[in-house]
């Protein structure tokens, strides 16, 4: 269980990262198939939610250390996105991303691929002019979006715009984000 103000959350499930952090998937409230993605650490060691957004300021700070690599590490975001297994990924991408600052691949590919599933669990539609917008953002960036992942699509796109040189907070105004 993990401690959620008051209330104690089921644990789903649990990854252990290399570090000793604990990346834990809770139950939570939206619908019957709804989780919440929580950081355990020393500094949290009651759990702390984790959002996409983390994410996004993380890939900005990369980019503006290294381009490059901090594009491989959106490149190894879209593959796990697309289906392919984290350990897979992170496996033949950590090598491109080394010395970068802010948070570990292994971090944030764990994280992102429960974040994302929840975005497709609690989606209910959008918009068509907002659909088009997110696939060109998407299809710039060279990424596919693959079949039932409409709801994550959202981030993705987010961090595709940070990717594109779009500032972090024009990128989360443009996502409709509060920030």
């Amino acid at each position: 269980m993990v401690r959620e103000g008051s209330e104690r959350k089921r644990v789903l499930e649990i990854v252990e990262l290399s570090n000793g952090w604990q990346v834990v998937k809770t139950e939570n409230k939206k619908s019957p198939r709804d989780f919440k993605v929580k950081i355990i650490n020393p500094k949290h060691p009651q759990g702390l939610t984790i959002k996409h957004a983390h994410f996004a300021i993380d890939l900005y700070g990369k980019l503006c250390q290294n381009r490059e690599k901090a594009l491989k590490v959106l490149e190894a975001i879209s593959k796990v996105w697309q289906g392919v297994n984290v350990r897979e990924v992170l496996d033949k991408y950590e090598p491109y991303t080394r010395g970068l600052v802010g948070y570990s691949l292994e971090y944030i590919l764990y994280s992102l691929n429960w974040i994302l599933e929840q975005e497709d669990v609690n989606f209910t539609g959008r918009p068509p002019n907002k659909q088009k917008e997110l696939d060109e953002k998407i299809e710039r960036q060279g990424i596919k979006t693959p079949e039932g992942r409409l709801g994550s699509q959202l981030a993705v796109a987010l961090l595709c715009d940070i990717a594109s040189g779009v500032h972090p907070v024009e990128a989360f105004y443009g996502a409709g984000l509060k920030i």
